[in-house]
Parts: C-alpha cells; sequence; structure tokens
C-alpha cells in the first residue's frame, strides 16, 4: 500500500512539475491548484491518468504494434500524448486548451515527454519506502 501511494505521490508531483515547465514554455498545458480541493483534484486526475496509461495506453500500444516498429517507437510518444489529452479533457486539477488544436496535440506531447522525464528523475532522487 506504502509504494502504491508513493508512486501516485510522484506522478502527482511530475505532473506537477511538467504542467509549470510547460506554461513556462507558453503552451497550453494548464495546472489549477489554488485551494485544498483543486489540489485534491489533481490528485484524483494523477490517478485517472495512471488508470488510463494502465488500461487503454496499453491497449492503444498493443494495437499500434506496427506503426509503433515501423517509427522505431517513437508514436508511442503519440499514444502518450493521446491519453494525456483525453484525460485533461475530463478537466481533473490540469488541463490542455487552446484554440488551436495543434498547439494542444504539442502541448500534451511534450507534456507527457516531461511527465515521463520528471517521474523518472523523481523515483531516482526519492527512495522507496
Amino acid at each position: 500500500m506504502k509504494s502504491l501511494l508513493y508512486r501516485w505521490v510522484l506522478l502527482t508531483a511530475s505532473v506537477a512539475l511538467a504542467a509549470w515547465i510547460a506554461h513556462r514554455l507558453s503552451l497550453a498545458f494548464v495546472l489549477r491548484v489554488g485551494n485544498a480541493r483543486e489540489v485534491a483534484e489533481l490528485f484524483l486526475g494523477s490517478a485517472v491518468l495512471a488508470l488510463a496509461n494502465a488500461t487503454l495506453g496499453r491497449l492503444l500500444k498493443l494495437a499500434t504494434l506496427p506503426l509503433r516498429c515501423l517509427t522505431f517507437g517513437l508514436f508511442s510518444l503519440v499514444i502518450n500524448g493521446f491519453i494525456l489529452l483525453l484525460v485533461a479533457k475530463l478537466d481533473f486539477g490540469f488541463t490542455i486548451e487552446s484554440a488551436n488544436p495543434w498547439a494542444e496535440w504539442i502541448a500534451a506531447i511534450v507534456g507527457s515527454v516531461l511527465i515521463t522525464l520528471i517521474h523518472f528523475l523523481l523515483r531516482r532522487i526519492v527512495p522507496d519506502p
């Protein structure tokens, strides 16, 4: 149970840091944590993101296996960006909104890469419980 809670907190911190960095890069990835309710929504959003990655992400990666092989795995970035964009549209503490759909895709792909990198770094820095 501690391990699950540990990973959940690290994923939430990764989403928050990625949204902050993406906002500084003028991307459409926006984080809202003005009060305790919004922080709780962010934790719920990161749980939904983890569940979507574990279920829908795996199915999409399996279904697009030939395309991922042709692109040497780079199509996984598009899948991860799609999952992030899908969860962000649910508006749980973070969102990706822009008038330009291409800007949303770019923000989602960059955001998913940032979340992955930050989560990797945090897992290396913060010891397991």
